[in-house]
């Protein structure tokens, strides 16, 4: 028998339904006992009914556990019981709860945004229309409100807006007491806020939806914290953030005792602390408070462990990392000299489960560490580790790639055993891969993470074009060790060499170059990119006329911001770009630009709309006109400044009912065969449109 050759690297196949690096287990969801999890094996068809299936630990086998027919939608499991016999799941907006064993779904309500599980796993609180309500669940259902006055979209009674889970990362409006004998929750009025139009224009009527969007400098939502009880509907206010225009960030209750915790933060988001309530009454007790002249970062809310000791992450004193918070209120430092991005939480020794830039900034791993600082890494191969502890911390579901490895999938084990592969890397795409070079390319602010591919038959006698990939957002590196899909691939295969940099603001182990872009987005995030021009043209095969320069989201922004503020690059394609930060959201842009109008200046040199006439080449945008995050309307100011300057050089193409990600699969064919035919068309030996003036 012949040997299978490796696989063809094309549009077609590179977005097609089946990934080319196989389906990869996602949306797991672990038992409480962690003896076993469900999860569904997706493809790149946003569209496609998936099953969920059920893995058993000890057996090492998969089975269907419930059927795709069953819904019209893949279902989202919103959480086990307590006790294990049950699963909530969320399908096309409508609550079921099936039995772990045998499933046999039985709907709840309909309309629901969020669903938990009582403690004492016989009760399911959800948010319907803007109000809490609990289903008894016996033989039969009943159903009781929590909350009155919730209107959709208005008044919100434990349910969130867009902005909160968007940029606090918030994931939940309410929260079960520990007794089960009180719901905490936030109220958010949304009349102040803009209700941002959102365009269909598929239909006959171009039918109108609406959001609510704070733009920086207006109105927020008016957030209140409050508790309500679970057998006589009645409520408290126990914080009100609106009375100062505060956020607040999170909330939750202290596990096995009656004490509620929230993180606050305020408007200019210079100061944070966080407040815990005795009973969820009276006046708080404050457990931290941490303030700065830039902005302090949200950070997750404690993982409290024995004698009223608890785990933060904290990025206080230039001191990023894991901390112990002992029961007299001092702070000691676990971790070591490097980026912690998330703790899962603590085994019952306190021993704390944190994904880490270890051992390298370049690297993702799982980490145990202990109360003494001690640390061990639970997945020590080099490269980029997604990890799905179960909730005992005895194993772990590990997604693991390299910049030049395609995913697998793995069982792991805590402590570590031998483990077991759930899903093999596809060898046969590894063996067709333009191989990667990771990189180091120095600078003032010391040495910056690259990456290059060279096309097939390189020849560095030849001059090359290249193009680079950019996102450029604060602390959110593009060169990690991870396998990052095909498109590189497909750029190669061009003529293209393909190039990523992170400017020093990108990269996660240096909070002092981070703050470069403190009211600074356009002038901080292009340094680094015009650093990784520069040095693209001290190499001998490089082709410096024809450096162009792509991205998506900031990605997108950067790109355009480059193609008008630098003459290093030739040309751009931008995907859903940010044109001015006036037309971004409130938190995320006046966390690091300010609040408009008192910081006019700082939004005037970070945006594109005013330097569009100094357009420098080519520039391609993609967009979905149903954007909820980078409204459209950023791309139709920029290309209203664009008219108004007589400039030509501009192609632009709107995807209907599409938006930020822009999913579909003849979308995203779309979307870089569009690309694929700008470089060609740009940066061909004889083009004299990326030359024309």
């Amino acid at each position: 028998m012949l040997p299978a050759s490796p696989p063809a690297i094309t549009i077609d196949s590179v977005f097609a339904k089946e990934p080319p690096w196989g389906r990869m287990i996602d949306r797991v969801s672990w038992s409480p006992d962690g003896r076993r999890f469900l999860y569904v094996a997706r493809s790149q068809d946003p569209n496609e009914n998936l099953a969920l299936l059920v893995y058993d630990v000890a057996a090492g086998t998969t089975r269907v556990w419930l059927h795709s027919k069953t819904f019209a939608q893949t279902p989202e499991v919103a959480g086990w019981s307590p006790d294990g016999k049950r699963v909530a799941l969320l399908a096309a907006g409508d609550l079921y709860a099936a039995g772990a064993v045998n499933p046999r779904p039985r709907k709840i309500a309909e309309d629901v945004d969020e669903a938990q599980w009582a403690p004492h796993a016989d009760k399911l609180a959800y948010s319907h229309e803007a109000d809490l309500y609990i289903a008894s669940i016996g033989r039969s259902v009943t159903t009781r409100r929590l909350t009155r006055g919730g209107i959709p979209d208005t008044l919100l009674n434990g349910s969130l807006d867009w902005v909160y889970p968007e940029e606090l990362g918030i994931d939940h409006g309410f929260r079960w007491s520990p007794d089960g004998s009180e719901v905490a929750y936030l109220t958010m009025d949304e009349r102040r806020v803009t209700n941002f139009p959102i365009v269909d224009f598929l239909t006959v009527d171009n039918r109108v939806a609406h959001e609510r969007y704070p733009l920086a400098g207006q109105a927020n939502p008016r957030v209140t914290l409050r508790v309500v009880s679970a057998s006589t509907a009645t409520s408290r206010l126990v914080y009100d953030a609106a009375a100062r225009d505060e956020y607040l960030a999170n909330f939750d209750w202290v596990p096995h005792r009656e004490l509620l915790e929230a993180e606050v933060l305020d408007r200019r988001q210079r100061a944070m602390r966080v407040e815990l309530w005795r009973a969820a009454r009276g006046a708080p007790t404050q457990l931290y408070r941490q303030t700065s002249s830039t902005w302090v970062d949200v950070q997750p809310l404690p993982f409290w462990i024995s004698a009223g000791r608890s785990i933060w992450l904290l990025d206080r004193r230039r001191a990023a990392g894991v901390y112990l918070r002992g029961a007299d209120g001092s702070f000691r430092k676990l971790s070591g000299e490097y980026r912690v991005s998330e703790i899962y939480g603590a085994g019952k020794d306190g021993t704390v489960y944190a994904a880490a830039a270890y051992p390298s900034r370049r690297d993702q791993s799982l980490l145990a560490i202990s109360l003494q600082g001690a640390v061990a890494n639970l997945t020590p191969k080099p490269g980029w580790h997604q990890t799905v502890p179960s909730p005992a911390f005895n194993r772990f579901v590990d997604r693991f790639s390299r910049l030049n490895d395609p995913p697998r999938m793995d069982l792991g084990e805590i402590p570590p055993g031998p483990g077991k592969n759930l899903i093999a890397e596809n060898a046969l795409l590894k063996a067709a891969l333009l191989p990667a070079r990771m990189l180091q390319v120095h600078s003032a602010y010391g040495s910056l993470d690259a990456f290059e591919i060279d096309p097939p038959g390189f020849d560095p006698a030849k001059k090359w074009p290249v193009v680079m990939y950019v996102y450029g957002g604060p602390d959110a590196p593009t060169t990690a060790d991870r396998f990052a899909g095909l498109y590189d691939q497909l750029l190669a295969r061009e003529g293209f060499i393909v190039f990523s940099i992170d400017g020093p603001a990108s990269q996660v182990d240096s909070d002092d170059n981070v703050r470069l872009l403190f009211h600074n987005f356009g002038p901080g995030s292009l340094l680094g990119q015009e650093i990784g021009a520069r040095y693209l043209e001290s190499l001998s095969y490089v082709d410096s006329r024809r450096i162009g320069i792509w991205g998506w989201s900031f990605g997108g922004y950067e790109t355009c911001y480059a193609l008008t503020h630098s003459t290093l690059f030739a040309a751009g394609a931008a995907v859903a770009p940010v044109t001015d930060w006036r037309l971004y959201d409130t938190i995320y842009t006046e966390r690091y630009m300010g609040v408009p109008p008192a910081n006019r200046t700082s939004y005037e040199k970070s945006s594109v709309l005013r330097a569009a006439g100094r357009l420098h080449g080519p520039l391609l945008i993609q967009h979905g006109t149903a954007d909820d995050n980078v409204h459209m309307a950023n791309t139709i100011a920029l290309l209203q400044r664009f008219i108004l300057t007589h400039e030509t050089r501009v192609q632009f193409y709107p995807y209907p009912r599409k938006t930020h990600s822009i999913a579909g699969l003849p979308q995203q064919r779309s979307v870089f065969t569009r690309m694929l035919a700008f470089w060609r068309a740009v940066f061909s030996p004889f083009s004299t449109y990326s030359h024309s003036s």
